[in-house]
């Protein structure tokens, strides 16, 4: 047999064979030391039948899920190319993650571990270092092993959470990183934070047009799926900005999201502050909504419904929850109630300021307040990321996690600020 390692040196005549199966096989990938230092296009270019797909205009990733993906002839699911400086950094295989493909017993996912670390070992005829727990390259207590190789590192990593009764199976993924990178992540000190942004370069990020739009580029995409991680891919898209490599499933664990429930506003917050400790960052809540100030938008918007007589009243001593408030009640009215005063004039000045030093904001809101054509979410709650301002026209810029063609949009900033529940900001800490 054939030793992986050598195979990430040489292209090896089984590549064509590879290319021209009837079922994808990702093997492709572990064929051609070559396309790491090729043009990111490129290398898609020549893997077409693998069904990857651009997360952005910019096409600096890509992802695919098409259906009968396999590595070595077993199923895997999504797969995440990433690129720096258009060339390769790393793909991140997939093997299980609970927001996709649900819960998964104990035993089952003991003996998926099992497997394919095994399957590593007999193709890389290599033992592996066990890596400790808490090691650097990831921001959750995981196993790891990591298989050093000629053309890259080859990193397996099967993470769980506790439960009330052993614990709960989180994900389990195979990352292929080239050895440039892989360096920096698993064998420097520093680790996770080797290349981290510092506060002082973020500047150089903001892009000022003719029209008016301030904006921050340079934020990765991250394409959430059908799953309700909005909150941890947008975390996900942040860290990401600033160098760090966590991605949305490490986030979900900490953040104890679901797919169908999303994450709960207050967790989002408890997991980012554990995140920031561990990453050399740390959190900002600029804006909440307070129960007092609850009360009194319900009241006035009460009056100003009956004043028009346009829309609903609600019963302000039932207790109802204001995120259901805002599900039912008239855009317009509440819009007349909310975008004024100091506090929407705060509102407008913490986006300006920190879109001016370089930092996007982590922007969660009810969507459905006010009408938004071709996103897939036409209501609830929601997180997606403030990325610019434009002061001519009095709107914000903004972006949502679920891939190409929703990098970049805009919305008055009355109406994002009649909608906001939380706007907060993850800022390095240097």
């Amino acid at each position: 047999m054939h030793r992986l390692c050598f195979f990430l040196v040489f292209c090896l005549s089984v590549q064509g064979s590879a290319r021209s199966a009837p079922v994808p096989d990702l093997e492709i990938l572990f064929l051609d030391a070559a396309m790491w230092e090729k043009p990111v296009g490129e290398v898609l270019r020549d893997r077409k039948p693998l069904g990857f797909h651009w997360l952005s205009k910019e096409r600096n990733d890509a992802r695919s899920t098409q259906r009968g993906l396999k590595l070595w002839n077993l199923p895997v699911g999504e797969t995440i190319l990433r690129s720096r400086d258009d060339k390769l950094h790393s793909f991140d295989i997939s093997i299980y993650n609970r927001g996709d493909n649900g819960e998964m017993e104990q035993e089952r996912f003991k003996d998926l571990t099992e497997k394919w670390h095994g399957l590593l070992m007999e193709k890389t005829s290599l033992e592996g270092e066990k890596m400790n727990r808490s090691q650097k390259g990831s921001v959750v207590s995981a196993d790891r092993w990591v298989w050093k190789c000629p053309g890259a590192f080859l990193v397996l990593t099967s993470s769980k959470s506790r439960a009330s009764r052993g614990y709960t199976p989180e994900f389990l993924k195979l990352s292929l990183v080239s050895v440039k990178y892989g360096k920096e992540i698993y064998e420097q000190r520093s680790g996770l934070t080797k290349s981290m942004a510092r506060r002082r370069d973020l500047v150089a990020n903001r892009v000022t047009t003719a029209n008016g739009d301030v904006f921050v580029r340079g934020v990765p995409m991250v394409d959430q799926g059908r799953k309700g991680y909005c909150a941890v891919a947008s975390a996900e898209r942040v860290f990401r900005y600033y160098g760090l490599p966590v991605d949305q499933h490490a986030m979900a664990q900490i953040a104890e999201s679901s797919a169908q429930g999303g994450t709960n506003p207050a967790n989002m917050i408890a997991a980012l502050k554990k995140v920031a400790g561990r990453t050399k960052t740390r959190l900002l809540v600029h804006y909440e909504l307070e129960g007092r100030k609850i009360r009194s938008e319900m009241k006035a918007y009460n009056r100003l419904v009956r004043k028009n007589k346009e829309g609903k009243e609600f019963r302000e001593d039932a207790g109802i929850p204001y995120q259901y408030f805002l599900s039912n009640c008239h855009g317009p009215t509440l819009r007349e109630v909310r975008a004024k005063g100091t506090a929407f004039d705060r509102f407008k000045n913490q986006i300006r300021d920190n879109i001016d030093t370089g930092t996007p904001l982590l922007w969660a809101l009810q969507v459905g307040v006010f009408p938004e054509r071709g996103i897939p979410q036409q209501g609830g709650g929601h997180m997606r990321l403030v990325i610019g301002y434009n002061p001519k026209t009095d709107e914000i810029i903004y972006t949502d996690s679920w891939g190409s063609g929703h990098e970049f949009k805009r919305m008055s900033a009355a109406n994002a600020y009649t909608a906001t529940m939380h706007l907060i900001t993850l800022k390095p800490s240097q």
